[in-house]
C-alpha cells in the first residue's frame, strides 16, 4: 500500500483544522472579530455517474432547499477577510434511472440533511464587493433514501460573491461543488445482463443574507 494518498489526506485534514482554529480563536491584530447569523434558500441537484455509461437512460432534476446557521469573520486587512460558518442545510435532487429492458424507470426525490462547516476567504477588490473562495466539510444527519446515501461525509469547493448591504447585513451567492461520492446504487441491464453501478456527488447554488452584531 502506498502511503502518499493517506499522507496527503492527513495534511489536508490538519490544514483544514488549522484554518478553523484560527477563525474560532483569532488574534485581534487588525480588527475585531464579527459574529452573525445567516440564512437563505438554495437550488441543488445531484451529479450522477453511471458505469457502464452507455446502458440505460438517466435524468436529473433540481430540488429547492435551505441553509441557516452561525457565521464568524476575521478581517486580515482592508482587502481580505477569513471566515467560517456552521450551517444546517438541505441538499439533494430529483433523479431517475431506466436500465434497458426494465418495465419502468426508478424515480426518486432525494433529500439530504447536512451539518456543514464552510471555511472561506473573502477577497475585496473594490468597496462593498467581494469574491468568496473556500472549502466546505459536511456531515450528513439524515436522508430520504438512506439505503442509497450511505456516506456520512461530504467535501465541497466553494466559489461565489458577496455584497455588503450595510455594516450589519451581507448578501452572498455561492456555488458548492461536491468532490466526493455521497452515495451509490446498483442496476442490472436486462438485455445484456451487465451489472452496473451509479453514484452521486452534490451540487448546490446558495443565496443567503447574513446579519452581524
Amino acid at each position: 500500500m502506498h502511503p502518499f494518498p493517506l499522507c496527503n489526506l492527513k495534511i489536508l485534514k490538519w490544514g483544514f483544522t488549522a484554518l478553523v482554529f484560527f477563525i474560532l480563536f483569532p488574534c485581534s491584530s487588525y480588527a475585531q472579530t464579527y459574529f452573525g447569523f445567516k440564512a437563505g434558500p438554495n437550488i441543488s441537484h445531484l451529479r450522477m455517474t453511471k458505469i457502464p455509461s452507455e446502458f440505460g437512460d438517466s435524468s436529473l432534476g433540481q430540488l429547492y432547499g435551505f441553509q441557516a446557521g452561525m457565521v464568524v469573520e476575521q478581517p486580515i486587512n482592508g482587502h481580505l477577510v477569513l471566515g467560517a460558518e456552521l450551517l444546517g442545510a438541505m441538499k439533494g435532487g430529483q433523479w431517475s434511472l431506466d436500465p434497458i429492458g426494465t418495465p419502468g424507470a426508478l424515480e426518486f426525490q432525494s433529500e439530504l440533511y447536512y451539518l456543514n462547516l464552510p471555511v472561506f476567504l473573502r477577497l475585496i477588490p473594490i468597496e462593498r464587493w467581494s469574491l468568496d473562495v473556500g472549502l466546505e466539510g459536511g456531515y450528513r444527519l439524515g436522508s430520504s433514501e438512506a439505503a442509497l446515501f450511505m456516506e456520512r461525509a461530504d467535501f465541497s469547493w466553494l466559489l461565489g460573491a458577496s455584497f455588503q448591504i450595510s455594516r450589519s447585513f451581507l448578501a452572498s451567492l455561492r456555488y458548492s461543488l461536491g468532490n466526493v461520492r455521497v452515495g451509490e446504487g446498483h442496476f442490472v441491464d436486462e438485455e445484456t445482463g451487465i451489472n452496473g453501478v451509479y453514484y452521486f456527488r452534490t451540487r448546490s447554488l446558495q443565496l443567503s443574507v447574513a446579519y452581524f452584531w
